[in-house]
């Protein structure tokens, strides 16, 4: 059985399609395009990635959605149309496979991180630190017995540089990869080494707790854009894994062998 399955965050809209046999998943296809704020219509380079897939003998499609209700119904749509399959929409509950969620109203937690966190958990059964590192940075904990113990949200790298950026008189702003940690001497460099030192002091800040605590030593998994970035000043042991969203969504839609999904 062929399975669609979307993330479309803020910045950017990726996808996969994988053969699901036998509850194993093998990647077939894969693909991202920008996330543009369009009002009910999708991007046009996304739909032009979809169209190639027409002939995929796609089942199933399913989605983990941070964006508005438009696009939600524009993309319910054009699958219709374009597959003849209905979205399934991830939602986030209060318990599944084995986690917890700690929000007391569950359906406020990004469906996101939900899914990151059940991919995560999933793989490790152990404590575990997820990190998000897109257009907002989250950071959610999960105990061995698999309670999430809650989390943070702070602005990403290039929120933070863009929004530095945008609000400095006389400087034009050009994102470039950031090499090392040291006091910038010029005004890009100043600000790249000083975001990236501010989120790396709240992850070691977050780290701590498994440095004083020996009964306390989390799996680190790192997914979202920025990862890459981060993980090469990471001083700790962690997992980069980038498509961390879309394995949850494996884990939150279950599906029997002839494609019916598993209540």
């Amino acid at each position: 059985m062929n399975i669609l399955e979307i993330d479309a965050g803020n910045t950017r809209i990726k996808w996969r399609l994988i053969e699901y046999k036998k509850q194993q998943k093998k990647k077939i296809h894969s693909g991202d395009a920008l996330a543009q704020n369009l009002i009910d219509e999708l991007p046009q380079d996304f739909c032009r990635q979809l169209l190639e897939l027409t002939n995929k003998n796609i089942k199933k499609i399913s989605v983990s959605n941070v964006r508005d209700v438009g696009f939600a119904n524009a993309l319910s749509s054009f699958c219709e149309k374009h597959f003849s399959v209905s979205v399934n929409f991830a939602l986030v509950s209060s318990e599944h496979a084995g986690l917890t969620n700690a929000y007391q109203n569950f359906e406020t937690l990004g469906v996101d991180r939900w899914l990151a966190m059940l991919a995560a958990w999933d793989s490790a059964k152990s404590a575990i630190c997820i990190v998000d590192c897109g257009s907002a940075i989250t950071i959610d904990l999960i105990s061995a017995e698999g309670q999430h113990e809650g989390g943070y949200i702070v602005p990403g790298l290039q929120t933070m540089q863009r929004s530095l950026g945008d609000q400095t008189v006389n400087l034009t702003y050009q994102p470039e990869s950031i090499s090392n940690l040291e006091p910038g001497k010029n005004t890009v460099d100043a600000i790249n080494h000083g975001v990236l030192n501010m989120v790396l002091g709240m992850l070691e800040k977050v780290d701590q707790k498994r440095r004083t605590d020996k009964a306390v030593d989390r799996s680190w998994y790192l997914c979202g854009g920025d990862a890459a970035t981060l993980s090469k000043f990471i001083k700790w042991e962690h997992e980069v894994k980038p498509e961390l969203v879309m394995d949850g969504l494996v884990i939150a839609c279950v599906y029997s062998e002839d494609g019916d999904q598993v209540k």
